[in-house]
């Protein structure tokens, strides 16, 4: 990691003094450092990873403040009207009994007045106007006992004030989850799969970037050295062009003017490419700056002024097992199956109950000092435990679990045909490789022969010993055979590249290092 940073210190500091030459590791440094595609699949991982923190919050309690003020219209009454069933038993029995009071204290006075001989008149006098009081007070209570009805009605009408108009209410509230059935368990391991699948995203993006800086550097590479043997061809066509007037105006007997124009019209040609593989060279910079995340106007080369030389180091078996192991939309899919078997989890939790610990404490002022909110209650607090169990829901949750299981098995068809796909991508990679591998072989062999033939076609010319167009023949040949080995070459790279992209290994681990 130090050494990659100081290499793209490196690289911005020569910026400010010349157009840019970079490494093929600088060049995938600073591009999966300024690449706007990475950006955004890093702020995806960053997403994904506050989900999982919300999902893991499940696991906490939660405390809740609120603060309520109001102010009401009017303040609130209390209002009755009617009448109100009253029992008279208790009245009737008094009545009664005071009635039979009385009456026997009436006649025991009596008695006493009438049997006793020793009082005097005075005595017997009160005596009689007691038992005749008493008597008379008894037959009253007594009739009015038996006047009253067994129940009775009590008119009611009244109008209580409750409270005033001003409230304010506090409130906290705290809830502890006990036992979900596994739901939040497995809705926080969606989340964690969910966080993976993103860190799978930015693999992805990284390996697209590092491909696509392989491809435009090689193919600035491949320009570059096309444009030298361009140059190179032009510099011999050119030689043998007033070789060629030098012979005919010298008056060989094999040089013709026919000759002379051939050779003429051939440097004309080579000319035209040379002007066209310039403008490819300058094109094929800007879309190497382009990939590294650099603007139109930045000027990019290439250090390197070969292409790699293609070696068979790579069986198609040990490819095939890689790419099951290492390639993000292989890894992202066994993932996603992962997320099933947890949304499985999730649906069934529906068939079990949840539980709670739920406690709250609450507090109200009212500007009214009666009414509802007094000095009794105007504090309070609750405490206990909450059960929730869905026994009927119409076969919603048996229905949820088999869709669950359905994508589950969905998906575990698609990873079969991913891994028959990635197979067959990787045996073309492979046979691109091995294909372009034989024709280099073949190639560094035609190139030396080419070279050999020109070399002495040329010198026998310069003795008049071979015809203009033997030479004009060995040179395009020449040419035409070193293209198609620059361009083998890059063939074989693009394709090492593009199988590195399907297995996707860490191929940026030569940057870290």
């Amino acid at each position: 990691m130090i050494k990659k940073q100081t290499l793209l210190l490196s690289v911005v500091l020569a910026t400010s003094l010349y157009a840019q030459s970079v490494t093929l590791d600088e060049a995938i440094a600073i591009a999966l450092e300024n690449n706007k595609q990475l950006r955004v699949s890093d702020i995806s991982l960053k997403i994904a990873d506050t989900l999982y923190n919300q999902a893991m919050s499940a696991h906490y309690p939660t405390l809740d403040v609120s603060v309520t003020a109001m102010r009401l219209d009017e303040a609130p009454t209390f209002e009755m009207r009617g009448l109100a069933t009253v029992d008279n038993t208790g009245i009737k029995n008094l009545y009664s009994g005071l009635g039979g009071a009385y009456t026997t204290l009436g006649a025991t006075a009596g008695a006493v007045s009438a049997d006793s001989g020793t009082l005097d008149l005075a005595t017997q006098g009160t005596l009689n106007a007691i038992a005749a009081s008493a008597t008379t007070t008894g037959t009253q209570f007594s009739a009015a006992a038996a006047a009253i009805p067994d129940q009775g009605s009590l008119p009611i009408d009244m109008e209580v004030q409750m409270m005033g108009r001003d409230t304010v209410m506090s409130q906290i509230d705290f809830m502890l989850p006990l036992y979900t059935g596994g739901k939040i368990t497995a809705i926080t391991e969606q989340a964690k799969i969910g966080k993976a699948i993103s860190q799978e995203g930015v693999v992805r993006t990284r390996n697209q970037v590092i491909y696509d800086v392989k491809k435009y550097y090689y193919g600035v590479v491949l320009a570059k050295r096309v444009e030298k043997l361009a140059s190179d061809t032009l510099e011999r066509m050119s030689f043998t062009r007033d070789l060629t007037s030098q012979l005919y105006q010298g008056g060989s007997m094999k040089v013709k003017k026919t000759d002379y124009l051939r050779s003429k019209m051939s440097v004309n040609m080579i000319e035209v490419f040379y002007e066209d593989i310039k403008s490819k060279v300058v094109m094929a910079k800007a879309a190497l700056a382009n990939a590294m995340g650099y603007s139109w106007e930045k000027e990019i080369d290439a250090t390197d002024d070969k292409l790699p030389a293609p070696v068979m180091d790579k069986s198609m078996k040990m490819m095939v097992q890689k790419a099951y192991e290492f390639n993000p939309d292989y890894k992202t899919l066994k993932l996603a199956i992962k997320v099933q078997d947890a949304k499985i989890d999730e649906a069934q939790s529906g068939y079990l109950p949840q539980v709670a610990f739920v406690a709250s404490a609450q507090h109200m002022y009212n500007d009214y000092e009666y009414g509802v909110i007094n000095d009794t209650n105007k504090n309070s607090w609750s405490i206990g435990v909450g059960v929730q169990w869905s026994l009927f829901n119409g076969m919603r949750t048996t229905n949820q679990v088999q869709q669950s299981r359905l994508e589950k098995l969905k998906m575990q068809e698609q990873e079969i045909l991913l891994q028959d796909g990635l197979a067959l991508q990787i045996k073309q990679a492979y046979l691109e490789m091995q294909s372009t591998y034989n024709k280099y072989k073949v190639l560094v062999d035609a190139v030396e022969v080419a070279k050999e033939n020109r070399d002495l076609n040329t010198r026998a010319y310069q003795e008049d010993m071979v015809e203009t167009k033997d030479v004009i023949e060995s040179q395009l040949f020449e040419a035409l055979t070193e293209a198609d080995f620059y361009r083998c070459q890059n063939d074989y790279a693009l394709a090492r590249a593009k199988s590195d992209l399907i297995v996707g290994n860490a191929i940026e681990d030569s940057i870290n290092k």
